[in-house]
């Protein structure tokens, strides 16, 4: 029953209007006693005050005979008027004077109570107990009576409070009524409400099952504005527009094969007996077919020679290899291969053919080829230092480090393994920049002698004691290109480190600074070892090194030429390299004279 929305409704609306109506009668329940108790309190305090005020006078009289019986009258004739449970006078000792109970059986006796105690210490109390006899609960004040500033006697007036508690139980009693009538109409119009919701939604599940069956004719009649008839006019829309789109869908025949036609993936379809039912122009291409030319036996055998096409058929799994393709070039193709339906077949478990989804991944394959090898070379350069420092390290905490001269030679090694992996990273972060052009530039124009005649000087002053020779050729004219003067020092001062450091100790370094109509040109040429030929063509390769021994004894990280080129090249120039082993090496940079701004202007030097 509860699997029903519609009890479930009614059950949530119960609970609701039961929990609110059983906290309104605690609520009022506890209202109301505090309120009775609270009234009944202060006319008890009132009664009591007033008697006090009449006995004052007594307790001043001399005649103690007459002042007790004065004292038994009043009290007698003040239990009958104000109607209290029990008047008692008691005398500073506590003892009893006079009590409204009948022959004052209590007379002379003295009462210890807590309330007593206190009035006798000149303050009013009062307390709420079980009277031990009848178990009602009652209410009991001590009043202390004073004569000037000495207190005479305490007033104790006890009252019944089962009265109130009485009438408590009848009001709590008419309301548990008045609430079990309330639950019973709850219950019932909650169930008409719940049947007002469920009652379309019933119908919409009756006409949804029709049109799961093709009748897409069904409507509703809605009968209200609200959520429900906003469902019911959701659902005439929506069978209306199945209505439209199955009338479309003959249409749509057309459009899957234009975008068959016209995918970046090549598309087989392929029947049971291995009859070619379908190649797109993409396929054609990726398997070296002319537009006519049909689907050679070869090309076939390439796609389907390393799958269980029988398996496939029986089970509809899917499948995917990847297949090269040696015709017209190599080519990596992923082939997903998927079965498939057509309506004729009337069994739901018969594939009638495979579909062969062909995805050139050769250039994916030769970036993750690139990518492999330029984080094997990182880690090829960081594990050279990173050895020699841990090695190196542990030899210092073993005692080398006691050894002075020990000590600092380790310290010197490890500070230059140090600043080699600083290096490495910093060029790392340069190519990365310059890759995805976060470089921020700095272009103006500026003197490309003045820039050469810095480089020149810089590595002077850093090689004082050199003996290579270094001449400088400057046009008469200065040259002005509008560059990053930073960016082009930097690649200067790259390859002529590179000049000095492959060069012999009486070698000859020239740098000659020309230009033509459109370009300056700069040319480093050096008659050190050289580079064999093999290696010119990849000496730009980040991380390639001719000579990787002596590379790393001068602290190169393979890197320079990667990130000269690419600075080079955010001008608009060109650098190149030619080299004959043993004959020395020329590098060649050009730098235009006039580049284009990225806003479509140009800059022409001065």
């Amino acid at each position: 029953m509860f699997k029903s929305i519609q009890w479930k409704l009614v059950l949530i609306y119960s609970l609701l209007i039961l929990f609110a109506m059983q906290f309104f009668a605690v609520f009022l329940s506890q209202s109301l006693e505090d309120y009775y108790v609270n009234t009944y309190s202060k006319n008890l305090e009132s009664q009591g005050l007033l008697l006090v005020n009449f006995l004052e006078r007594y307790f001043d009289d001399s005649d103690g005979e007459d002042a007790n019986n004065a004292i038994d009258d009043l009290v007698l004739e003040y239990s009958r008027y104000a109607g209290t449970t029990d008047i008692m006078v008691l005398d500073a000792f506590g003892r009893v004077i006079s009590s409204s109970r009948q022959e004052n059986q209590l007379r002379g006796q003295r009462i210890m109570q807590e309330e007593i105690t206190r009035a006798l210490m000149g303050n009013s109390s009062e307390a709420i107990r079980l009277d031990p006899e009848t178990r009602e609960r009652m209410k009991y004040l001590a009043l202390p009576v004073f004569s000037g500033e000495r207190q005479q006697g305490v007033v104790y007036v006890i009252g019944s409070l089962e009265p109130i508690y009485s009438t408590l139980r009848e009001i709590q009693l008419i309301f548990l009524t008045g609430a079990l009538m309330v639950i019973g109409i709850t219950i019932l119009l909650g169930f008409f409400l719940a049947k007002s919701i469920t009652g379309p939604i019933q119908e919409v599940t009756s006409k949804a099952a029709q049109i799961a069956h093709g009748d897409f004719r069904q409507r509703i009649t809605t009968h209200s504005e609200d959520e429900i008839g906003r469902l019911g006019d959701m659902f005439n829309y929506l069978s209306q527009q199945l209505d439209a789109t199955l009338q479309e869908i003959s249409s749509e025949k057309g459009k899957v094969e234009a975008i068959l036609n016209h995918m970046t993936d090549g598309i087989v379809a392929l029947a049971r007996d291995g009859q070619v039912l379908h190649v797109n122009p993409k396929a054609r291409r990726l398997l070296g077919l002319s537009a006519g030319e049909e689907l050679s036996m070869d090309s076939l055998t390439q796609l389907v020679s390393q799958i269980d096409v029988a398996q496939l058929l029986k089970t509809g799994q899917q499948d995917s290899h990847e297949v090269v393709i040696a015709a017209p070039q190599q080519q990596i193709i992923h082939a997903n291969y998927v079965p498939f339906h057509t309506q004729d077949v009337a069994e739901p478990d018969y594939f009638s053919g495979i579909l062969i989804v062909l995805h050139d991944v050769t250039q994916e394959r030769e970036l993750i080829r690139i990518q492999q090898e330029f984080v094997a070379n990182v880690s090829h350069e960081l594990r050279t230092p990173l050895t020699t420092l841990k090695s190196y390290t542990e030899t210092l905490l073993d005692g080398a480090m006691l050894q002075p001269d020990t000590c600092l030679s380790f310290l010197t090694t490890m500070e230059k393994e140090t600043e080699r992996m600083v290096r490495l990273v910093r060029d790392l972060l340069s190519l990365s920049q310059l890759d995805y052009r976060q470089v921020g530039w700095h272009k103006e124009n500026h003197y490309l002698d003045d820039v050469i005649k810095e480089v020149v000087n810089e590595l002077k002053i850093k090689n004082k004691t050199d003996t290579r020779r270094v001449t400088v050729s400057l046009p008469v004219f200065p040259v002005t290109v509008y560059v990053d003067r930073d960016k082009i020092k930097q690649v200067l001062l790259n390859i002529m480190q590179n000049a000095h450091k492959f060069t012999e100790v009486d070698g000859h370094i020239a740098i000659l600074l020309d230009q033509t109509d459109s370009d300056a040109i700069i040319q480093v040429i050096d008659d050190g070892m050289g580079i064999p030929a093999e290696d010119v063509e990849r000496v730009f390769e980040r991380f390639y090194r001719v000579d990787k021994t002596r590379s790393r004894e001068y602290g190169g990280t393979g890197l320079g030429l990667s990130i000269a080129r690419e600075i080079i090249a955010a001008h608009g120039g060109t650098i190149s390299l030619v080299s004959e082993q043993d004959f020395g090496t020329t590098v060649t940079i050009t730098v235009p004279l006039v580049v284009l701004k990225e806003d479509g202007g140009t800059c022409a030097s001065a």
